[in-house]
């Protein structure tokens, strides 16, 4: 099979790839619990899988992917129905889901970073512990490693977040990688990039309308994606059960279900119960959204 992946190549290797077609995916997902059925990485594995499989179908080197960024002020903040069964698959003390990176209004509670901490002396160099301070940091995180590609002499960037907040995240550091490069004449004008949205690309109208997570549709694309890491066995037999990490806040919560005011979706939500999980849906999903990525990549080497 061909190499596609940069980190396997030799630079003979990358050449001649980047010389056949001059761009780069960069795959940029997450470590996330996903229930106890899926694995952690899915937002990246789905991600990294259309990167492999695109640059195999239309040409271009695959940059390892960026899985930084468990996001646990949303994990804590939106979805606190989940602490409890988060804390006891993960053998982690239960204050770990309490971690206080936002209060309940979902304000950063710190908001200067350098403010010494409550129990210690104050460090050289502090951690971000609120929201705005972590996105800061992941936005110049991915723009470094577009700094890095561009070094690399790849003049088209495909970027493909596999996680929510990272559709968002993507743009901003697009756009800090080119302001910096403007900065040195040297590094001539910045590559082209584009942060390609997969889940705007897939062949399924009935997920627009929902905030899932852990769904049907997520095991089926990492079933496929990543063969051997879903594991069907971990969810409840009984239909009545509502899995752990399937939606969350506001659809329903592990004790009481349905919000009432969601009645009205819940045949949408029966159809996305992981419970559902089919790697030929998977599969089909996933060789859609890669089409669409080669309609991208046509128009970009098009001039």
């Amino acid at each position: 099979m061909t190499e596609v992946r940069f980190d396997r190549m030799i630079p003979a290797q990358l050449v001649a790839r980047r010389e056949a077609c001059n761009l780069a995916y960069l795959p940029v997902g997450a470590l996330e619990w996903h229930g106890a059925h899926m694995p952690f990485g899915t937002d990246f594995l789905i991600v990294q899988h259309l990167a492999e499989e695109a640059a195999r179908r239309f040409g271009g080197v695959v940059f390892p992917p960026i899985y930084y960024h468990d996001v646990r002020y949303q994990l804590h903040d939106c979805r606190p129905e989940w602490h409890r069964t988060y804390t006891e698959l993960l053998q982690v003390p239960e204050v770990f889901t309490a971690f206080p990176l936002c209060d309940a209004d979902g304000q950063p509670e710190l908001a200067d970073p350098i403010t010494p901490p409550e129990d210690g002396p104050q460090p050289a160099e502090a951690l971000p512990f609120d929201h705005a301070g972590q996105w800061r940091e992941f936005t110049r995180h991915i723009a470094m490693v577009l700094l890095e590609i561009h070094l690399y002499g790849f003049r088209n960037i495909l970027l493909l977040p596999g996680h929510g907040p990272n559709f968002r995240i993507c743009p901003e550091a697009e756009e800090v990688y080119r302001q910096n490069v403007a900065r040195r004449s040297a590094l001539g004008p910045p590559a082209r990039t584009l942060s390609f949205n997969y889940f705007n690309n897939l062949d399924e109208p009935r997920y627009g309308q929902h905030w899932l997570h852990a769904d049907a549709l997520e095991g089926s694309l990492t079933m496929t994606a990543a063969p051997g890491t879903v594991h069907m066995d971990r969810l409840p037999d009984d239909p009545e059960e509502i899995p752990p990490a399937y939606l969350g806040y506001p659809y329903l919560n592990e004790t009481d279900g349905y919000a009432p005011e969601y009645a009205g979706l819940r045949d949408s939500f029966a159809y996305f119960d992981p419970r559902n999980t089919n790697a030929d849906y998977g599969r089909r999903q996933l060789d859609h959204v890669i089409d669409r990525i080669g309609e991208q990549v046509a128009e970009w080497m098009s001039f």
